[in-house]
């Protein structure tokens, strides 16, 4: 009797995750306009199988025994995995410490953020743009920066944290920069721009500002071609800079992140010539803002980012998206990405330098998985070439760093771990090749 109704139960149980599974599945189906085979796969397949456990009811009592335990074997296995994956970028980071000779830190950022804060300093944590999470409502002030004058506690990948004092705006610069009575040159692009994860005085930028002192940081992690090109109007339209460089990056920037971002009608509409929010005059609000959503989602004990965090665990996210049986936007590079809204920015954003007298540099950042993936790298060259056309054709200064990188003796030494950022090597490269491609004297 026991036995049969510890099967009934394990069987009963997992039909009903399953049909879960296969709603929630159908939710993020519509959301995200999955196409009809993975919809079927990934929707139909879950319901089936909660139905398929439901008949497996009517089976024999030893049979349902074996299959429940062989159920529960495949639970904690998977469970197990989770845990596995979820502590090896810990794991790298340890082992990226020991390779760089610097010590570890295991806290958590948020741990960082109040043990500095113990120690009387304003530290908050790095802070994206709005569609990363952010509430943003269509008409409302959608943030490009950080936290203004702040420590910043920004990221971890080769043992320590890095920390910065956050400039006027909350980017990754000295403070007092956007004080300077010309600007050189300014850099556009996501986490390799704003230095993810090397000391601040040894990202490329800040290397770039060695040559050309009055160098501008708009690098904010998870930036896309849309941001990049509402960064340019909001901060650089009254300084003028001589030179823009607009670092691309291939992993992301058209498989990933124009996706999200052609989503967000504030965004869209920096294709309007002149379109702004008038940015640099609102960061007193900006701040406001970005210290609430700090303190509601990412510092304070039990906030939605922690709940968040269990939720993962408890859907087993990182053993599906290493099988890939994930159905949000994907990265994969063999989707069709939407290069005809890709020229439009980048015209825009050529239209808008050259206005003020300035010329837009475009910077290739090959993807780290190209050159270990062999598998990925045909799509990575489909994508590379309809890319390159364009900067063709729109005739842009091209500095382009897969030759550099491909030839470099030690490719791995380039970047903190497999994943990861680059390393100092890997920064110091892209620098001295940005630094080739400029004139000596850059600037107005």
């Amino acid at each position: 009797m026991k036995a049969r109704w510890f099967a009934n139960l394990v069987l009963l149980g997992a039909s009903f995750l399953c049909v879960a599974a296969g709603l929630m599945a159908l939710g993020t189906a519509r959301t995200y306009n999955v196409d009809s085979l993975h919809r079927a796969v990934f929707v139909g397949g879950p319901l089936l199988l909660g139905a398929g456990l439901l008949v497996c009811l009517r089976l024999p009592v030893d049979f349902r025994v074996g299959l429940a335990m062989s159920l529960l074997s495949l639970v904690v296995a998977a469970y197990g995995a989770e845990i596995y994956l979820r502590l090896l970028p810990a794991i790298r980071i340890r082992l990226a410490a020991r390779r760089f000779g610097v010590p570890y830190d295991g806290r958590s950022r948020a741990e960082v953020v109040r043990d500095l804060r113990a120690q009387g300093k304003d530290a908050w944590p790095a802070m994206f743009p709005a569609w990363q999470g952010f509430p943003h409502q269509e008409g409302t002030l959608l943030p490009l920066g950080g936290i203004a004058n702040v420590t910043t506690v920004f990221c971890n990948e080769m043992g320590p944290y890095v920390v910065y004092t956050s400039d006027e705006h909350g980017f990754h610069n000295s403070p007092g920069l956007w004080a300077s009575r010309r600007i050189d040159v300014a850099v556009l692009g996501d986490s390799f721009v704003q230095g993810d994860c090397v000391p601040s005085d040894q990202n490329f930028t800040a290397l770039i500002r060695r040559e050309h002192p009055v160098t501008l940081n708009l690098g904010m992690r998870g930036n896309g071609p849309l941001l990049m090109l509402a960064g340019l109007r909001e901060f650089l339209a009254d300084l003028r800079p001589g030179i823009v460089i607009w670092v691309y990056t291939e992993g992301n920037d058209l498989v990933l992140d124009l996706d999200h971002e052609k989503r967000d009608p504030t965004l869209m509409e920096y294709l309007r010539s002149g379109h702004r929010q008038d940015l640099l005059n609102r960061q007193n609000e900006i701040d406001a803002f970005l210290r609430g959503v700090a303190d509601r989602e990412y510092t304070a004990p039990g906030s939605p980012l922690q709940e968040w965090r269990l939720q993962r665990f408890l859907r087993l996210r990182s053993v599906r998206e290493a099988l890939g049986l994930q159905m949000e936007a994907s990265t994969s590079i063999s989707e069709h990405p939407d290069t005809g809204l890709f020229r439009r920015i980048l015209e825009e954003a050529q239209r808008t330098t050259r206005r003020w007298g300035g010329e837009l540099y475009f910077v290739y950042l090959p993807a780290e998985e190209r050159y270990f993936e062999n598998r990925l790298r045909h799509g990575f060259d489909l994508s590379r070439r309809e890319v390159l056309s364009i900067v063709q054709d729109l005739k842009m200064p091209l500095v382009d760093l897969d030759e550099p990188i491909s030839r470099w003796p030690d490719i791995p030494g380039l970047y903190a771990f497999r994943g990861g950022h680059f390393s100092p090597a890997g920064n110091r490269l892209v620098a001295d090749s940005i630094l080739k491609a400029l004139p000596s004297h850059a600037g107005n």
